[in-house]
């Protein structure tokens, strides 16, 4: 997985619905692996996918498709996710227009809701899960 480009907001955006985008693909997979793995918590995987679907109405429309991503979830993804809400966070204490602050800070808060329950998907131990 590459880092997104966390340049211009109009960049931070878009390499956030494509991050959020994938990030939901990955965790309906990770929701398919656990009813093979208990190790998993399918549960917590269709709130991450949730979650990080919420986060993308909240953006501007990503292009191509999400499950081409290269998304694997992971804990590596966790820690994304958090730095994308940050930046995000950030942007919106920048923003002048009231509904771009409304919809930046919404974004980062379902972002960091998808990286807390991701985390809580997978195992301690693991890594990333394909």
């Amino acid at each position: 997985m590459t880092k997104p480009n966390f340049g211009t907001p109009d960049d931070v955006e878009q390499a956030a619905a494509v991050l959020l985008r994938g990030t939901a693909a990955a965790a309906h997979a990770l929701a398919d692996l656990a009813v093979r793995d208990d190790r998993y918590d399918q549960l917590a995987a269709f709130a991450a996918a949730s979650h990080a679907t919420e986060a993308t109405s909240y953006l501007p429309l990503p292009d191509g498709d999400p499950d081409d991503s290269g998304v694997e979830a992971g804990h590596g993804l966790v820690d994304l996710l958090v730095s994308l809400a940050d930046r995000l966070d950030e942007l919106a204490q920048s923003s002048a227009d009231v509904r771009q602050l409304r919809d930046r800070h919404m974004a980062a808060l379902n972002a960091r809701d998808a990286a807390v329950a991701l985390r809580n998907a997978l195992p301690v131990e693991q890594g990333t899960a394909r």
